[in-house]
């Protein structure tokens, strides 16, 4: 009897195992979590394929913003390895005539030691409307030679208030429409300040091009304050990452303008004025307060 009730015990923990490895076969568990301080901000689902989108602050606003996606495919395994494309569509209705225009967006990379992760940035040049004013993002990936598509509806928040402007657009004495966004400083400090900031041109076909070998002369200013400006500045030049490096400096937390002057491969300054007593500042400038 003791044999027989051991040997009961012993199949019916066979019979538990097998359906426990049955089950995890059939809802496989991704044990990898490689999105810890991030937040979701939100996910687009296919048939096929689901794409997580990720961020510092689980939105998307007017201008840069940096985001990080992970791949799972339709048995909910994360893809580790594939191509993918972003395309961000805004849709206007305009007295009944659409009309559709995208923005700049970067291509998209695999975080370096990370296994699920990839990341880009999109540069938004204005927020979401109504229901017939709209962005879309869709996301092409390419998987074991095949290619899948997922899209939906995105909410791009406005970004510009009294104190805060992080997004400009302007046209140049050349007849050129560009786009300029700032990347850093995302957390300003009284000192000297790295200042980061991409530069894209609008070409005829619609795209959005990175903008090479031009210049930014910054000239932070603090309008509460007299208007004064602190040593420690360097102008912005272009680094190997596409996008414009240089030195901004603070010498109080308060509302400050950062104004520039574009300048083009030539030399020549196509947008922006130089701040003096009687101009108190560029027609080109960001806005932050901190």
């Amino acid at each position: 009897m003791k044999n027989i009730k051991i040997f009961m015990l012993f199949l019916i923990a066979s019979l538990f195992l097998i359906s426990c490895t049955k089950e995890e076969i059939k809802n496989p568990i991704n044990n990898i979590n490689e999105t810890e301080g991030l937040l979701l901000v939100k996910s687009f689902e296919s048939n096929d394929i689901k794409a997580e989108v990720f961020n510092d602050s689980g939105t998307l606003s007017v201008g840069f913003n940096k985001i990080f996606i992970r791949l799972t495919d339709k048995q909910g395994n994360y893809i580790k390895q594939s191509s993918i494309s972003l395309l961000p569509m805004m849709t206007m209705n305009m007295h009944g005539n659409t009309h559709q225009h995208s923005c700049p967006v970067s291509g998209i990379t695999k975080v370096e030691g990370k296994e699920t992760l990839y990341e880009g940035y999109i540069v938004f040049i204005m927020p979401s409307g109504d229901s017939e004013n709209f962005w879309e993002l869709t996301f092409t990936c390419n998987l074991d030679g095949q290619t899948y598509k997922v899209s939906d509806k995105i909410n791009v928040l406005p970004s510009e208030t009294e104190f805060s402007k992080k997004f400009s657009s302007a046209t140049g004495s050349d007849g050129k429409k560009y786009f300029l966004a700032l990347v850093e400083p995302a957390q300003p400090k009284i000192g000297v300040n790295d200042i980061v900031v991409a530069l894209f041109q609008r070409d005829d076909s619609g795209n959005f091009p990175i903008v090479d070998n031009y210049k930014m002369m910054v000239d932070p200013r603090m309008p509460g304050m007299g208007n004064h400006s602190l040593p420690g500045n360097k102008d912005l030049e272009q680094l190997s990452d596409g996008l414009y490096h240089g030195k901004v400096g603070f010498s109080m937390s308060g509302y400050w303008k950062i104004n520039l002057m574009l300048e083009n491969e030539a030399g020549e300054v196509i947008k922006g004025e130089q701040v003096t007593l009687q101009n108190q500042e560029s027609s080109l400038n960001f806005k932050l307060e901190f």
